[in-house]
């Protein structure tokens, strides 16, 4: 725009250089200052070349209110009076050049120039500007899904003022209450094979559950969390438990109803600042744990007693020599019961899960030793990935299904196992015979490999060769592993304050030995440790 009271000096101007080719077009002309203010505050221009010496509003005046309206045009001066204060005025508000009538058409050139240069460079840098903006915008999802995945796992390092502010730039409201919910889809991974399947379908329990909580006046933030796991951090303007639980139920049992999807929810308890929703999140993983020993499908509120009962120690009942009697004599009631009275004192118990896995890694090392000792083989691919049953123990998420892995474990792989074995054995009876008389009489100290021939009817040798052929040991072996095995479950049973010395006598002539001090030193030989020591 071209600003001059002179008619003639704007249209002399106009035509004294080609502004096309210099990078210009000529939009508006004003003939003084409050027409070119008018026209500055409805339309853009790069450039304004404005005269100092108007009626009215002066050249300075004008540029002046520009600069007040935050009007960043580039300025070009020209006036007929080389005066220093017209010359000072000019670059405090900022023109970039000053030019004296007559215009000297070379220098108007060069300043058309070095203007068409900044004008271009300040473009450049504007596009810049305005492209990282766009990927900061594309960006931003992703990063506040980091920003919240943050305030959920550690414990926040800035004031809550600074984290507060944050919050805001994520368009994350402030709340007077937050609360953390955990999901977690039941059986997800043994009903999908396909990661894809897996995706989708948390992505629709994502949905519902923002979905409903925001119906009963929460807001919600969803993100993918550890082990499968969708993790809902929720600001609410008050909620009590019970209101909450009776939320979380309504999301579980429409998903369970229209999606015939089982899902078990916990939540931990609520706070009051976003710098402690950490401590909720933690406390809703730790009572999703309970799935594993209350069974899934529900909503498990947190309680103080759910830390006790991780941290409680549990000592699993398992009578290895029991065990291996009923395995032995294919005894598959005898079986079923022992599995469902060890699971049955795990949730008595409310064992962690954790020690539940001992249990059941317990039990596969007595299937897997009942198999071995009669001379069977495991499967191919057995205790790995590879084999399909195996593969299936790293998705139990509850005792439930535990339990009916145990079953299936010793239905499929042991009994069918030992079975196998029946026909492809002379002698086979011989030998479980002889290991149930010792399993019998070990207590005893006359026990010989000659009494249970007798017992049995058959020649001594002929029994001390097929029971070496067919339990890998021999007969004396056998006797000893059962007498120390039992020793040692003895000797854990004693109650603290009782002589340590009495006890070693009283446990070796219980399990056959007369001698305590050849007991000992069988018992170390074994476990690498003598028999006081478990003692103390």
């Amino acid at each position: 725009m071209i600003v001059d009271d002179e008619y003639y000096f704007r249209k002399l101007l106009i035509h004294l250089i080609d502004w096309t080719q210099l990078g210009y077009v000529i939009e508006d002309e004003a003939e003084n200052g409050s027409q070119a203010l008018e026209l500055a505050h409805n339309h853009h221009y790069d450039l304004i070349i404005v005269d100092i010496n108007m009626p009215g509003i002066t050249g300075l005046d004008f540029v002046e209110a520009l600069r007040t309206a935050n009007i960043e045009a580039k300025v070009i001066f020209i006036t007929s009076y080389d005066i220093f204060e017209y010359a000072r005025a000019a670059v405090s508000l900022g023109a970039s050049y000053y030019l004296l009538k007559p215009i000297d058409e070379d220098e108007l050139m060069k300043a058309l120039v070095e203007i068409r240069g900044d004008l271009d460079r300040e473009l450049e840098d504007t596009d810049y500007l305005i492209t990282l903006k766009e990927q900061a915008e594309r960006a931003k999802p992703l990063i506040k899904d980091q920003f919240v995945r943050q305030l959920l796992l550690h414990e926040p390092s800035v004031q809550p003022e600074i984290l507060e502010r944050q919050a805001e730039y994520y368009h994350i409201p402030i709340s007077p209450i937050y609360v953390v919910i955990v999901a977690e889809i039941d059986q997800l991974n043994h009903r999908f094979n396909k990661e894809e399947e897996r995706q989708l379908w948390r992505f629709a329990v994502k949905n519902i559950l923002q979905e409903s909580l925001e119906t009963g006046g929460a807001y919600c933030e969803v993100i993918d969390g550890e082990d499968n796991h969708v993790v809902v951090l929720t600001g609410f303007p008050q909620i009590t438990d019970s209101e909450l639980y009776t939320l979380c139920e309504h999301a579980r049992t429409f998903i369970d109803h229209r999606m015939k999807l089982r899902i078990t929810l916990a939540f931990g308890q609520t706070y009051e600042s976003l710098s402690q929703v950490h401590l909720s999140y933690s406390e809703s993983v730790h009572a999703l744990k309970q799935k594993f020993i209350n069974g899934g499908n529900q909503v498990i509120a947190y309680t103080h007693d759910h830390i006790s009962s991780e941290d409680a120690i549990f000592s699993p009942p398992l009578n290895r020599v029991e065990w291996l009697r009923v395995i032995r004599q294919r005894n598959r009631e005898e079986v079923v019961l022992k599995v469902d009275e060890s699971c049955m004192e795990l949730i008595n118990n409310r064992a962690s899960k954790e020690t539940a896995l001992f249990v059941l890694m317990e039990c596969i090392s007595l299937g897997n030793t009942a198999i071995l000792e009669q001379g069977g083989t495991l499967p191919v691919g057995w205790m790995t990935d590879r084999h399909p049953l195996f593969q299936q123990m790293h998705g139990l998420e509850t005792v439930t299904s535990m339990q009916q892995w145990l079953v299936t474990f010793f239905d499929d792989i042991v009994f069918r196992e030992l079975d196998d074995q029946l026909p492809r054995r002379r002698g086979s009876d011989i030998v479980f015979k002889a290991t149930e008389y010792i399993e019998k009489q070990f207590s005893q100290e006359s026990v010989t490999l000659q009494q249970a021939a007798r017992e049995l009817s058959v020649n001594p040798s002929y029994l001390s060769h097929i029971f070496k052929k067919e339990t890998g040991k021999s007969f004396i072996e056998f006797l000893t592993d059962v007498r120390l095995d039992k020793a040692m479950e003895l000797l854990k049973d004693v109650p603290h304050g009782t002589s340590v010395s009495l006890k070693i006598v009283d446990v070796s002539q219980s399990v056959g030995y007369a001698d305590p001090y050849y007991f000992s030193r069988c018992f170390k030989k074994k476990f690498g440790v003598v028999p006081s020591k478990i003692l103390l």
